[in-house]
């Protein structure tokens, strides 16, 4: 919380984002509309501003799915998406690892099963 308060090139939206990602519990996970919704912003306010998150994972980003509970992006990739050459990044799989250690149960699909966190 500290570093947050500190880091010379945050936006005050960016340190208000990220504390309130620190109030997401191990083992849970909100969605970018419900996290934009308690900060009046938008979806993809939340989204670039998890891209360039310089705490990750500490400050976990990796905690916001996209609707329905679906992955959405990690570290500035959108998870499914390929390359121009046809592979994949990664960052999908290594966010549902995140994701898993901490407890998170996964449908056949790849949706996160369980109730999306609200309470900030």
């Amino acid at each position: 919380l500290h570093r947050i308060s500190l880091h010379p090139t945050l936006t005050p939206y960016r340190r208000r984002l990220y504390r309130t990602l620190l109030s997401i519990p191990p083992g849970r996970w909100t969605t970018y509309s419900t996290l934009s919704g308690y900060l009046n912003s938008s979806p993809r306010a939340v989204g670039n501003a998890l891209r360039t998150n310089p705490f990750a994972p500490g400050v976990p980003c990796h905690r916001v799915l996209g609707s329905g509970g679906s992955l959405g992006g990690y570290k500035g990739f959108w998870a499914g998406r390929s390359d121009a050459n046809g592979k994949g990044n990664g960052k999908g799989e290594e966010k549902r690892r995140l994701l898993e250690e901490e407890g998170v149960v996964f449908d056949g699909e790849g949706k996160a099963m369980g109730v999306c966190f609200g309470g900030f």
